[in-house]
């Protein structure tokens, strides 16, 4: 067993030793001054992690990098992040809508109290969902949720009380569905199957906290596979990668004049950082516009026939 009080951390380094340690690895920094101030702004390590693509070994990058090059591809990751965040807020609202309005309409307006109408796996797991909704319900400011613990008792509605939801909430409760609802919900988004929402909610779930709190999206994967449609499979696309979470979305947003324009904002993103984004590293591949943008084939066209 390792003794802890063996094991000794790295001395802080100074601003001016963060910059000699990328020089001596190969890194060109043509204005040390300004890299310095970035510095002060954006921590070490936080923009270093924009370098493991272009690691050569522990101590080389590739050759002609540029210390601007690395702020670029921060600053297209920032912009990136913000991007998705803008899709999926359309994809959790629309989901809230979609289930408070069935779920309040087959099992009443406080349907969330009854474990009967949920397939929990025990009461345990029922009663900690229970538990943390009431939470957001009694720490919640909003004006609608006051109106109802000053008129109502504090009794609220679901449609009132999915709104206080976390997506990781949203996505458990709908993970917890009867399978007959999770088909009627499927079935409104044009699915022929329920079995891929609850693994494409909690993976976007996953990439929505990521974005949220600041994390890099470049050269990553998604910590949870992504469960691919027949056109996603027959593209080859991978379904760790964010390009798979973004294919995945057109099929949930189905405004699309939204997720055209939303397309073509992705593009102006790629084509203004092109010198140094790698759209591969995002596991995107050279037709990906026109497979976002085509209508998929695995989808019930008029989906309001079978709701």
């Amino acid at each position: 067993m390792v003794d802890n009080d063996s094991i000794y951390l790295k001395p802080p380094a100074t601003y001016a030793e963060m910059i000699s340690r990328l020089k001596s690895r190969g890194l060109i920094v043509h204005d040390e001054d300004k890299a310095i101030d970035l510095l002060k702004r954006i921590s070490y390590y936080r923009l270093t992690g924009y370098l493991l693509a272009y690691k050569l070994n522990e101590t080389q990058y590739k050759e002609g990098l540029t210390f601007e090059n690395i702020v670029d591809l921060y600053h297209f990751d920032m912009r990136l992040r913000s991007l998705l965040l803008g899709i999926l807020e359309y994809v959790e609202i629309n989901m809230r809508s979609l289930l408070s309005y069935h779920l309040a309409h087959k099992y009443g307006a406080e349907c969330y109290n009854d474990p009967g109408n949920f397939s929990f796996r025990n009461p345990s797991e029922y009663d900690k969902f229970t538990a943390k909704l009431f939470e957001e319900l009694n720490r919640s400011k909003e004006v609608f949720v006051t109106h109802h613990k000053q008129n109502y008792y504090q009794k609220y509605p679901i449609w009132v009380a999915i709104e206080v939801l976390s997506f990781s909430s949203l996505s458990m409760l709908y993970t917890n569905l009867k399978p007959e609802d999770k088909r009627v919900i499927s079935k409104q988004l044009g699915l022929k199957t329920n079995k891929l929402m609850d693994s494409w909610l909690y993976s976007l779930c996953v990439l929505r906290n990521r974005c949220a709190h600041f994390s890099r999206i470049y050269n990553t994967k998604l910590t949870h596979q992504v469960a691919l449609t027949f056109n996603a499979k027959a593209l080859d696309i991978r379904s760790n990668s964010i390009y798979g979470a973004v294919f995945i979305m057109k099929y949930l947003v189905q405004d699309k004049t939204i997720w055209n324009n939303w397309v073509t904002e992705l593009n102006a993103l790629f084509d203004r950082y092109a010198h140094i984004c790698d759209i591969g590293r995002l596991g995107f591949y050279q037709d990906w516009e026109v497979h976002l943008r085509s209508v998929p084939t695995d989808i019930i066209l008029d989906a309001t026939k079978h709701t």
